[in-house]
C-alpha cells in the first residue's frame, strides 16, 4: 500500500516566485482532490486556531508582566517606607547612622526578610532621601 504522501511528493513542483515567495503545484489523481482540499481546510483551521491561542497567550503574558511590575514597585515603596520609619525611630532613640542600619538589618534578619543585607538597606535609605551615601561605609581611623 502506498501512502498519499508518497504520491504527493512525486507530483509536487516548487518554483521560486517574486518577493521571496514560492509557487507550489500539486498534481493529483481526480479521486484524491476532495480529500486534499479537506486536508488543506483542516490545516488552515488548525493554524488559525493556534495563531489565536498564541495571540491570547501573548496578551495575557504582557498583562501579567505589567501586573508584576506594578506589584514590584509597590513592594519596593513599602520596603523603603518601612526602612525610613525604622531609621527615624532608631535615630530618635540616640543611635548613630551605622548603628541604626545594623539594628534595621538585625530586625529584618529576625524576620528572614529577603532584602536584609546592609548594602541594600543603606542604598534604599539613600534612595528614600535619608542622608549618607550608598555603598560600604568608610573605615574610621
Amino acid at each position: 500500500m502506498t501512502s498519499l504522501f508518497t504520491t504527493l511528493i512525486k507530483d509536487l513542483k516548487v518554483s521560486p516566485s517574486d518577493d521571496g515567495q514560492i509557487k507550489v503545484t500539486v498534481t493529483l489523481p481526480s479521486d484524491l482532490f476532495l480529500h486534499y482540499v479537506r486536508l488543506l481546510d483542516s490545516l488552515s483551521g488548525f493554524f488559525q486556531y493556534t495563531n489565536r491561542k498564541a495571540k491570547i497567550a501573548q496578551s495575557q503574558s504582557q498583562a501579567s508582566l505589567e501586573k508584576r511590575a506594578i506589584e514590584a514597585q509597590r513592594n519596593i515603596a513599602e520596603y523603603r517606607s518601612r526602612l525610613v520609619e525604622l531609621y527615624d525611630r532608631y535615630l530618635s532613640q540616640g543611635l548613630d547612622r551605622k548603628s541604626a542600619i545594623k539594628q534595621i538589618c538585625a530586625d529584618l534578619r529576625s524576620e528572614k526578610h529577603p532584602w536584609r543585607a546592609p548594602e541594600l538597606v543603606r542604598s534604599s535609605l539613600v534612595a528614600a532621601g535619608r542622608r549618607g551615601q550608598s555603598g560600604r561605609p568608610r573605615r574610621q581611623s
